[in-house]
């Protein structure tokens, strides 16, 4: 092609046709520019596919890691509800330890959760901003951001009560074994003195205390928990707007 444009303008030339020589570079340019905008049009079509294609990937990865967080959590919050049965037990007046046989009371350890950030970084460490939509991507990168906080003040508040009320409790009145029949709880507790446990305003004390510990634990969770469950819908509807 190139060569037939150039046997064109050698025999313009050469039969002294200026004005149709000159309206033929005209014409020639507005060729080639034509080609190169269509040549553009198709690289930015390609690359706009790609990166939607990459868009929907990473958020079903992110969708996928949330799926993960809400049953880790889900798990966390059940032994939580097992915790606040236990404070229940023991806050009523108690004869012996026999009657909390059916209850596996639990006074000691904790919740503990590790979010699942394996898309969300693989997203921050790329060159483009995923979603594509200000809002969602705004929505989600709050998410994170706030659970982080709630979890890390939970480990806070966690490591400077078992320090300084758990572990001090648990030595004074409790012995400790492995627990085979539980799902849930790795430990069983037994008084070392029913009696005295029972009568020690420390220990009571300790109760209210713990009871304080439950309560953050299923405020953090919980919030952690709807939030996770609310990004991943709001990530599925866009999914599907995108999709249609």
């Amino acid at each position: 092609m190139i060569s037939i444009f150039r046997k064109i303008r050698q025999k313009l030339l050469q039969q002294n046709r200026i004005t149709r020589y000159v309206t033929y570079a005209v014409g020639e340019i507005f060729l080639v520019t034509i080609g190169i905008l269509i040549a553009l049009s198709i690289n930015t079509w390609n690359e706009d596919r790609k990166e939607k294609i990459y868009e929907r990937k990473m958020l079903l990865e992110l969708i996928e890691d949330m799926q993960l967080d809400t049953a880790f959590m889900h798990l966390q919050l059940r032994r939580i509800e097992n915790f606040e049965s236990s404070l229940v037990a023991l806050e009523k007046p108690l004869l012996s330890w026999e009657e909390l046989k059916d209850v596996d009371p639990q006074l000691f350890g904790g919740v503990y959760f590790i979010q699942n950030t394996k898309a969300l970084e693989t997203i921050k460490s790329g060159n483009i901003q995923i979603p594509f939509n200000d809002q969602l991507r705004k929505q989600i990168n709050s998410h994170y951001h706030n659970s982080r906080f709630y979890l890390d003040l939970i480990i806070m508040e966690d490591k400077n009560f078992n320090e300084f009320r758990s572990i001090p409790i648990q030595k004074e009145f409790f012995k400790v074994e492995r627990n085979e029949d539980s799902e849930i709880f790795d430990l069983k507790i037994f008084p070392i003195d029913f009696e005295k446990m029972k009568n020690s305003q420390e220990f009571k004390d300790f109760l209210l205390l713990r009871r304080s510990r439950v309560n953050r634990w299923n405020w953090a969770y919980r919030k952690v928990y709807d939030s996770t469950l609310e990004n991943m819908k709001s990530i599925q509807e866009y999914l599907q707007q995108k999709a249609n």
